[in-house]
């Protein structure tokens, strides 16, 4: 199968129709027509489906499998023109990256920033979106390693790579009504019993825990499903934020950071990969990086890492 009839069924299935595609991709509609029509003889199904009086299109079972494959399978070719350039002219190339929503900022300030100084001809390509989405991005190829916030399933697809410990922490304006002893560092959770709390969705059933284990259920202002939005209650004074944070972990400068000192709770970060897929020779050498300057705890063994890829 011609890969750039795959590329071509990309386009479709994200531009809608037929015609948006075609304007998309400069390739005339006819063109495009008989391609799918080729693909559906190819596999024997029917791959997608039109809506009466609408030509928006609907993927079929079928539509939707292929749609996920021919993904994944023009990712391998793109970071395979990426590895031969990359060998040809030492470590250049794209590094696609699928991260937490709230992990994008410190990635690039305290990782991609000392990475890019390294290897000045690498760019990247960020994906920031949801857990769910995170594993199928790096399931399909689009994203080669992700920054999970969300722990993935020890019996899941995915494999973790490094691990970084956090911890929870308060976060105050710094001219916060509810501010106490602003040059303490820590703070206890009961000290937040009656504060309007900010907090993102997806550390809200541990806090809640936290709470509960000190005797009070917390009360909350805001649950948010990212961490910027979480922040900015803090920001405007609307309430104190709690969110998770790994060591020497910087905010913006109007706001105070406060470790909660008793919040039990296991929250980490992990760099992932999909199970069994070999890396691109530049995802190998960002894991080299990353390894070497001790930002987590490895879990991986990079040299069998290197071994896997040279199967692909």
């Amino acid at each position: 199968m011609d890969l750039a009839v795959l590329r071509n069924f990309i386009s479709i299935v994200e531009s809608g129709n037929v015609t948006s595609a075609s304007e998309k991709i400069h390739i005339a509609q006819p063109t495009l027509s008989k391609q799918l029509r080729q693909l559906e003889n190819y596999y024997d199904a029917k791959l997608v489906l039109t809506e009466r009086g609408s030509r928006q299109i609907i993927l079929t079972d079928a539509g939707r499998l292929l749609y996920e494959k021919a993904k994944y399978i023009c990712s391998l070719d793109d970071a395979a023109l990426e590895e031969i350039r990359s060998s040809e002219h030492g470590a250049s190339g794209t590094l696609r990256l699928s991260v937490a929503n709230s992990r994008s900022k410190p990635l690039v300030e305290r990782v991609l920033n000392e990475f890019s100084k390294a290897y000045p001809d690498v760019n990247f390509m960020i994906f920031e979106s949801s857990f769910i989405e995170q594993r199928q991005q790096l399931l399909n190829g689009i994203g080669e390693i992700g920054l999970l916030s969300t722990p993935p399933d020890k019996n899941s697809d995915i494999e973790e790579l490094f691990r970084t410990d956090e911890y929870f922490a308060a976060v105050f304006n710094s001219h916060s009504k509810w501010l106490e002893e602003p040059s303490r560092k820590g703070i206890l959770l009961n000290q937040l019993k009656d504060i309007p709390i900010s907090v993102s969705s997806g550390y809200y059933e541990e806090f809640r825990q936290c709470c509960a284990q000190a005797g009070f259920t917390p009360r909350l202002r805001s649950i948010n499903t990212t961490r910027n939005t979480t922040l900015h209650w803090a920001s405007a004074d609307m309430a104190v934020t709690v969110v998770p944070l790994s060591e020497g972990e910087d905010l913006e400068e109007n706001l105070i950071v406060k470790k909660i000192l008793d919040a039990d709770a296991e929250i980490y970060k992990s760099v992932v990969k999909v199970k069994g897929r070999p890396l691109s020779l530049l995802a190998l050498k960002f894991l080299e990086f990353y390894n070497e300057y001790g930002y987590a705890k490895r879990l991986c063994n990079i040299q069998s890492l290197y071994e896997e890829s040279k199967k692909r």
